[in-house]
């Protein structure tokens, strides 16, 4: 039996998305560089971000969450009103806040017990200077309480679309008291250019002296960001969110501060992720679909169609239909994507709060710096790195950061640093965490490795191989078991997470300096635009976005060095070889068709090496399916696809490709001086 349907659920599914955005532009606005400057538009929109919040959860007598978003935008008011002096514990305060707040929204949102320690945050804040009303809006004395109230209310298009109307608020108005109400249409076009969604009427109203001020703003409280608003009595302006001292001589004329007008944001869709993920799903079908179609269309063609007239194939109608269709289809595919692409941003908010935590955990002051937020990555791989980079945030506090006084006697800032960055690079998503701390003391670390069996004590390791010591299971450098880290599943983990996605990670470390993590990852794990390869008698998908370029070339083109490594000339520059068949172990080393083709690849560190293949077959857009599950991770391997007809090929990975090629050469160096 199914159940009937309930539009309040999706009334509340929608109010804990716009929670999300709200959440999102109160931790920015806190975390602004202008915060705390009376009038600064950061004040304001944190404010209004808490009070949407409030607002919603009183529709769905969500009260923990009320009571506690009220509180919180007491405090915002006096901020916004300069009644309250800005201090970085009050802003670590506000942070702290904003993060229980996200808190309470997430266990009202999964109908969990919330928890009662919100009192505790609002301590933090300190006690209001002016006391509250009922909606958290302090009262600003009357400094000429004998003079009566002058409104001015230009509301912005905005206030229409929302469902607000104009009438409704001036009757409210009329409520309070003997109201005086002027329409100003001075802005009124003609009537050929007048845009009925546009906002151009505004309206003066006068108001007794005996009403409060709070009534007026109550009545304006729920589109205060969506209108101009003006509060004065008589040479003095009371601007909402500005307090103004009483100066007589000050101008006449008040002056506003509009809200921040969002007309120029797009308008958006809230659909649920479930029916995204179908829709791509159904367009990777679609594009298997029409490569199998090609294929046998152009099997048929061949068939049919004497050798000397197959070139006018190309230019028949079902050729060209198809190749219309060919067209469709990747715009199709380009605009789901599009839809699937989200900013990282959101991630590294949360990466915020995790450092914060770490911080004030273990003593060592600390700062996060976020660049590249608006670098977009398919929503599933940046689901997904949530975890790995909880543990690099933790590790770098942790392991990287040094306490304040002995950064302070090494002459470094007391408060340690952090930067997170995300990036496009080489048709791949770069993601980099690095610390200004004390590096990785590779001598240590080789000493832990040797005391608990992992390696032999007269076992010469590199720079690179010791740091490697850092991801084996089990393995940690702390002293003791902590809250934060000691039981050495943490690297471990980050290592496991980034390959299941596809990636890599590289270390770069410098004692005393800091460290630096590297992450690799596919942009997307739904479509690819690939070339179609043979090498050791097997179908193989290159990234498009990896090759430089492809050429041509017999044995006559090859040059070997003495320690056996082979080269070839390639535009005037000589470029290290990989046989593709023979590193993944296809054919023997010594396999050398007189003729071959030479693929110019380069990874995300612009390191580049030619690829030799039998054979170049095709250019086209392939769909990607995951071999982790079934087979584990396979060296020089990304994932798989389902070619036109029907057989898998497998996706190479061309920086994996290029690190393997690297090992067989010292390998074999090695081997030759042993010789």
């Amino acid at each position: 039996m199914t159940q009937p349907h309930d539009p309040m659920m999706e009334i509340r599914a929608g109010f804990f998305l716009e929670c999300d955005e709200l959440l999102e532009r109160l931790t920015d606005s806190l975390d602004a560089q202008g915060f705390g400057t009376l009038g600064d538009e950061a004040i304001h929109t944190a404010f209004r971000a808490v009070h949407s919040v409030k607002g919603g959860a009183a529709a769905f007598d969500l009260t923990d969450l009320v009571s506690f978003a009220h509180g919180v935008e007491t405090h915002l008011d006096l901020v916004r009103s300069g009644k309250r002096q800005i201090t970085s514990v009050f802003c670590a305060a506000l942070l702290r806040s904003a993060d229980h707040l996200a808190v309470l929204v997430n266990a009202a949102r999964h109908g969990t017990a919330a928890p009662q320690n919100g009192a505790d945050f609002l301590a933090a804040l300190g006690t209001p200077a002016a006391p509250a009303t009922a909606f958290g809006t302090p009262a600003l004395p009357n400094t000429i309480p004998d003079q009566p109230w002058r409104i001015h209310f230009h509301p912005h298009a905005q206030l229409y679309t929302s469902g607000n109307d104009p009438l409704h608020l001036l009757n409210a108005l009329t409520e309070l008291g003997d109201a005086e109400i002027t329409c100003d249409w001075a802005d009124l076009p003609n009537l050929q250019n007048l845009m009925p969604e546009t906002g151009v009427l505004a309206w003066t109203i006068l108001l007794p002296a005996h009403i409060p001020e709070a009534a007026i703003r109550e009545t304006f409280e729920f589109v205060e960001d969506v209108c101009d608003l003006v509060i004065t009595r008589d040479c003095q302006a009371i601007i909402p969110g500005t307090a103004i001292a009483h100066n007589p001589a000050a101008s006449a004329t008040a002056t506003h501060t509009p809200s921040v007008n969002t007309a120029a944001d797009m308008p958006t869709v809230r659909v649920d992720l479930d029916r995204i993920d179908r829709l791509m799903n159904l367009v990777g079908e679609l594009a298997i679909g029409q490569s199998m179609l090609a294929q046998t269309l152009d099997a048929a063609a061949g068939q049919a169609i004497a050798p000397d007239q197959r070139h006018r194939g190309r230019y028949s109608p079902t050729a060209l239909a198809l190749d219309s269709l060919g067209t469709l289809t990747r715009d199709i595919q380009d605009a789901v994507m599009r839809i699937r692409a989200q900013p990282v941003k959101p991630l590294f908010q949360r990466m915020s709060r995790i450092l914060r935590e770490a911080s004030a955990v273990l003593g060592k002051p600390a700062e996060l710096i976020c660049l590249g937020e608006t670098t977009e990555v398919d929503r599933s791989v940046i689901e997904r790195l949530a975890e790995p980079l909880t543990h690099m945030i933790r590790n770098a506090v942790d392991h990287g950061l040094e306490l304040a006084e002995t950064r302070r006697m090494q002459g470094k800032p007391e408060t340690g640093t952090v930067t997170l960055s995300a990036s496009h690079r080489a048709g791949r998503i770069i993601v980099e965490l690095a610390d200004d701390g004390s590096g990785i003391n590779r001598e240590h670390v080789r000493t832990m490795a040797v005391e608990r069996g992992l390696i032999d004590p007269d076992l010469q390791l590199s720079d690179a191989e010791i740091d490697a010591l850092l991801f084996h299971p089990g393995f940690s450098t702390a002293a003791t078991v902590s809250a934060i880290s000691g039981r050495g599943v943490g690297m471990d983990v980050v290592q496991t997470a980034i390959r299941a996605l596809g990636g890599r990670i590289a270390i770069q470390s410098t004692l005393g300096q800091g460290t630096r993590f590297t992450l690799s990852l596919p942009l997307t794990l739904a479509v690819l635009d690939g070339m179609v390869v043979r090498a050791g008698g097997q179908t193989f998908i290159l990234p498009l976005a990896a090759i430089l370029e492809t050429a041509a070339i017999t044995n006559a083109g090859f040059r070997e060095l003495q320690d056996g490594q082979q080269l070839i000339r390639l535009r005037d520059q000589y470029t290290s070889v990989c046989d593709l068949a023979a590193t993944l172990g296809y054919t023997a080393q010594n396999h050398t068709p007189a003729r071959r083709i030479a693929i110019l690849i380069t990874d995300e560190n612009d390191q580049r090496m030619a690829l030799l293949v039998d054979q170049v077959i095709d250019q086209r857009q392939v769909v990607i399916k995951g071999l982790s599950n079934n087979c584990g991770v396979i060296p020089g391997i990304a994932a798989a696809t389902i070619l036109g007809d029907g057989h898998v090929a497998l996706i190479l990975d061309p920086g994996e490709l290029i690190h393997l090629a690297s090992l067989k050469a010292a390998a074999t160096q090695h081997i030759r001086l042993a010789g």
